[in-house]
C-alpha cells in the first residue's frame, strides 16, 4: 500500500510501507463482507424470481379455477 510522505523535502512524494497486522485484517474482513454481499444479493434474486414463479403458478390456478366454476354454473 502506498502512503505520501509529509515531510517538506519529500512531499507529495508516495513511498511504499510494511502493512499493518490491523490494516491485514481490515482488508480480509472488507473482502469478506463484500463476498457475503454478493451471496446475499443472488440469494434476493432468487428469492424474487421464485416469487414471480409462484405468482404465476396462483394465476394459473386462479384462472382454472374460474373457468371450473364457470362451467358448473351453467349445468342444470
Amino acid at each position: 500500500m502506498l502512503s505520501v510522505n509529509k515531510s517538506p523535502e519529500d512531499k507529495g512524494k508516495a513511498v511504499a510501507y510494511e502493512h499493518d497486522p490491523l490494516v491485514l485484517l481490515l482488508q480480509e474482513q472488507l473482502a469478506a463482507q463484500k463476498a457475503e454481499q454478493e451471496k446475499i444479493k443472488e440469494d434476493v434474486k432468487n428469492l424474487t424470481e421464485g416469487q414471480e414463479q409462484v405468482i404465476k403458478t396462483q394465476e394459473d390456478i386462479q384462472a382454472k379455477l374460474d373457468a371450473i366454476l364457470a362451467h358448473l354454473s351453467r349445468q342444470p
